[in-house]
């Protein structure tokens, strides 16, 4: 009868890895690392489950609390080579995207683009006199009239949800975009790109951690004393003036750089943000009508 992973060769005297057979020195193989004393059970199935999926680990954990309490200070002791005890950076910003959109979506944060004409909102009946006299960027839109109606049809709902869907993808194409401009301007510090991407990255992962905390608990405050929408801004203002302060303090210890060079480096970078986050919104919203 089998016990364990390990099986035992000349009666007992040498113990060898289950996985790749490799001699036993300790509890753990030196060749592929697997634990030799776990046994098939219950327990185990369900903790290889959890872990299968969402990869959840000391490390990740230890990610978490440096993202939220040492601002920058995750980024500088990964480029230091410290890598080992924390998850890497693309799967960290991949949980906890993943995570905050899903909240997002079930909180319903996500706001209001109401088309409008003038100062009344477009309803399905303007679509013709839109079609009639398109701007240059709809002139690329086949048959406008119809795309139209179909995108402000059943109040929207289509459109709404498919900009949510595709809002992830967006955050996926800009940050790239957004960490070119931070290796351009602090290419002297850091002179790699991957440097600069891992620091944007951090950030972000940071931005959308604190913002799943404030919308947990202004959901919480909101449901025991009411006006919620109230609570919810002033949690999203504090979270604007929280994000500032953090990235002016990680900055500092990452890239070492004056404090005139690190506003000014922060000023152009929340321009770029801007104009790069604008226009893949821009890009979504095209293609969500166009797919309405």
């Amino acid at each position: 009868m089998v016990h364990s992973r390990s099986t035992m060769n000349d009666i007992g005297r040498t113990a060898l890895c289950a996985n790749c057979g490799a001699p036993l020195a300790d509890r753990y193989c030196g060749r592929c690392g697997q634990d030799s004393h776990v046994s098939l059970s219950l327990g185990h199935f369900l903790h290889e489950l959890v872990e299968g999926l969402f990869h959840v680990d000391s490390k990740f954990w230890r990610t978490l609390r440096t993202l939220l309490t040492r601002p920058g200070a995750l980024t500088d002791q990964y480029l230091a080579g410290k890598r080992n005890s924390y998850s890497p950076p693309f799967r960290s910003y991949l949980v906890i995207s993943i995570l905050y959109f899903v909240l997002a979506s079930m909180f319903d944060t996500t706001q209001s683009r109401e088309a409008t004409i003038g100062s009344r909102e477009m309803q399905a009946s303007d679509c013709a006199q839109i079609a009639a006299n398109p701007g240059w960027w709809l002139r690329l839109v086949p048959d406008l009239e119809q795309s139209c109606v179909r995108a402000l049809k059943d109040d929207r709902r289509a459109i709404d949800q498919a900009m949510q869907n595709l809002l992830p993808k967006v955050m996926f194409a800009v940050l790239p975009l957004v960490a070119l401009v931070q290796f351009w301007i602090y290419r002297r510090q850091r002179p790699l790109y991957l440097e600069n991407l891992v620091f944007v990255l951090h950030f972000q992962s940071f931005y959308y951690m604190a913002s799943t905390l404030a919308l947990l608990l202004a959901a919480g405050i909101g449901a025991l004393v009411g006006a919620a929408a109230r609570i919810g801004e002033l949690f999203e203002f504090a979270l604007y003036l929280w994000s500032l302060v953090y990235l002016f303090i990680a900055v500092r210890r990452v890239y070492r750089a004056s404090v005139l060079k690190t506003v000014l480096g922060l000023a152009a970078l929340g321009v770029s943000y801007v104009i790069f986050y604008a226009l893949g919104v821009a890009a979504a919203g095209l293609y969500a009508f166009l797919r309405a």
